[in-house]
């Protein structure tokens, strides 16, 4: 769309579009939430005539362009995101944008006595119900939703709330409004901030009761003294307290003198040939995979794979290109390649031969050892939870319950909050 001269002068100009985008946000601004609605559906929806003429003339044509399928699209998916924006952020109303997503549930059935204009409108408007982006929308409502503490039978994607790592790539895309993606990043930030407190109060009460036990009081009254908090996983006790004990700093330390230093790996001054590199990284990888399963098949695996990446850089000197490219490309190999192919036999192997405990630390490990990565790896498991989550979870319970253990890494690594009770813990036998 674009304000120059066109042919077609049913061809909206970018001036019509942002004029239609004010319209909606001073509408959320103006009128009460029942109004907004009802005028969203009477425009958008409906396609009826609307007290603003003008914005309804907009709509019309768009509807009857020539790229009406990719426009209205979009418009109608960026028009919503203003509604989400303002109610998220300003008036703290969820209500009001669960509505807003229903109203595309139930469309009406198309008439015989319809005009061309009104079945081609509704037939936009069913397209768009059924596109990505719409999925994207109601992934927003999933990720604000109350959080649930068991593994149900409802689908993998009621879930998403608890992984904010993957929201960037299921809730956005290139058509995201720049205020929507701050609108996504301030609740991943919030989301990941409540993961990490939930997970500080419980390690914190754990370590209580440790210290409770180890005074020898845990017979008498003082242990009813501690305010009982509940495991905030979606893990059993044991299953915690391993993903836990990966994480310690003990291991932490471990990690970089297990084999060879990180620096070694990935700082580029070093005047290492790039086919070193591969070779360095292959060693300090399988070193970090249980050897039995190592030595039947995955360890010639990782190699293969690492030889086929740019063979015909193997002389020149190591870079930051090299390293990515890299990094990249066995992250495609080792959990999933791209949307178009979905293969990841590879992965549900490791996590068949490791558990999903190590798994998570052998992916965890690779990140640290190249932290430029991590978005790339949030990139491939968002790709495996979208393929997944119309599954229920009680089928894919491997699947969340590695994802639960990269969360709680990734909450211990990267997070900000304390837990300094995490060593205390750790020690529970």
């Amino acid at each position: 769309m674009s304000d120059r001269p066109s042919g077609n002068n049913l061809q909206p100009t970018d001036t019509d579009i942002q004029s239609l985008y004010t319209s909606i946000r001073n509408l959320a601004q103006t009128e009460s939430t029942t109004e907004v609605l009802d005028n969203f559906r009477r425009l958008f929806i409906e396609g009826r005539e609307y007290k603003d003429p003008r914005l309804r003339s907009i709509l019309e044509k768009i509807v009857l362009s020539k790229q009406a399928e990719r426009d209205f699209k979009i418009i109608l998916y960026q028009s919503c995101q203003i509604l989400i924006d303002y109610w998220y952020l300003e008036s703290q109303s969820f209500d009001p944008i669960l509505a807003l997503i229903g109203l595309f549930e139930n469309l009406p059935s198309s008439s015989v006595s319809a005009s061309r204009r009104s079945s081609r409108w509704l037939q936009l408007v069913k397209n768009f119900s059924e596109s990505e982006q719409y999925f994207k929308l109601k992934r927003f409502i999933r990720a604000i939703a109350l959080d649930t503490n068991e593994i149900s039978t409802e689908p993998l994607g009621d879930l998403i709330n608890r992984y904010p790592f993957l929201y960037k790539h299921c809730l956005l895309d290139e058509d995201s409004r720049i205020e929507y993606q701050r609108t996504v990043r301030k609740m991943r930030s919030r989301n990941q901030r409540n993961c990490e407190v939930a997970l500080a109060q419980y390690l914190t009460y754990r370590a209580r009761l440790v210290q409770v036990a180890r005074a020898r009081q845990l017979s008498t009254s003082a242990g009813k003294l501690l305010r009982r908090v509940e495991n905030p996983t979606l893990l059993d006790d044991d299953e915690i307290k391993a993903a836990l004990k990966q994480c310690s700093l003990k291991n932490h330390t471990n990690w970089t003198a297990e084999n060879l230093s990180i620096d070694f790996l990935t700082n580029p001054t070093h005047k290492l040939t790039y086919k070193t590199f591969k070779d360095n990284l292959y060693q300090y990888l399988i070193a970090i995979v249980d050897s039995e399963y190592g030595k039947r098949r995955f360890n010639k695996q990782l190699f293969d794979k690492l030889q086929e990446i740019l063979p015909d850089c193997h002389s020149q000197k190591l870079s930051e290109f090299l390293i990515l490219r890299t990094y990249t490309q066995l992250l495609n190999f080792l959990v999933v390649e791209s949307p178009q192919n979905l293969n990841h036999s590879i992965f549900v192997d490791i996590i068949a031969n490791l558990g999903t405990t190590q798994t998570a630390g052998f992916f965890l490990k690779l990140v640290l050892l190249y932290p430029k990565i991590k978005p790339h790896f949030e990139n491939r498991l968002s790709l495996l939870f979208e393929y997944y989550e119309k599954i229920p979870q009680k089928r894919i319970d491997w699947l969340i319950k590695f994802l639960e253990n990269l969360q709680i890494a990734f909450s211990i690594t990267f997070g900000s909050v304390d837990l300094s009770a995490l060593k205390l813990y750790s020690e529970v036998k």
